[in-house]
């Protein structure tokens, strides 16, 4: 990466940090595009070269998000079953945790579910690299589906856990859906 690009790249930076700043003491729909440039210390000229609206942010947010939590993911080794999971449920709970002011702030400002969008349009197309034992080789569409009943677990857990005052720590979630994980599997397999 060369300096315009460094620079243009903390630019970006700078401004996802004003809106969130901006956003613990308003409402985001009534937050400005000057006010964002504003906090920043940046010109309104200079927001428009990064983003082309205050939405752009969020996605752009949301986008280094989750390529911090798949890079955690993806760099676990394949393990067998219950044992992947209780990885999985681990770097999954555990990274969420250290972001969870800014979690809170999403549900608060009503844009958790647009972050759950740009979740799942980002990890359908990573869905083959990282190596767990309950993915299926299928169809694209049937790798749309599965990844949208998965996530949806995990995103609702995020929700619930996080959406709290004052939320559980990961181990008391972590053995919470481990239990829910062998029930299910139980039942699956009780005739």
């Amino acid at each position: 990466m060369n300096g315009k690009q460094r620079m243009v790249e903390q630019s970006k930076q700078w401004l996802c940090d004003a809106l969130i700043k901006l956003m613990k003491t308003e409402d985001f729909q009534d937050i400005s595009i000057t006010e964002i440039a504003q906090t920043a210390e940046l010109s309104r000229k200079t927001f428009y070269h990064s983003f082309k609206s205050k939405e752009a942010v969020i996605n752009y947010l949301c986008d280094q998000l989750f390529d911090q939590y798949f890079e955690q993911l993806v760099q676990q080794k394949p393990q067998a079953g219950e044992i992947m999971l209780k990885t999985t449920f681990d770097i999954f709970l555990n990274f969420w945790w250290q972001k969870r002011d800014l979690i809170q702030l999403l549900i608060r400002q009503g844009l958790f579910d647009h972050m759950n969008e740009i979740w799942q349009r980002k990890a359908i197309p990573r869905y083959n690299q990282f190596a767990a034992p309950w993915h299926i080789n299928g169809s694209p569409i049937q790798v749309n589906y599965i990844m949208a009943f998965q996530l949806g677990g995990f995103t609702n857990i995020l929700r619930v856990w996080l959406g709290q005052d004052d939320p559980e720590p990961p181990d008391k979630i972590k053995n919470l859906m481990l239990w829910a994980a062998r029930q299910l599997a139980d039942s699956l397999n009780s005739n």
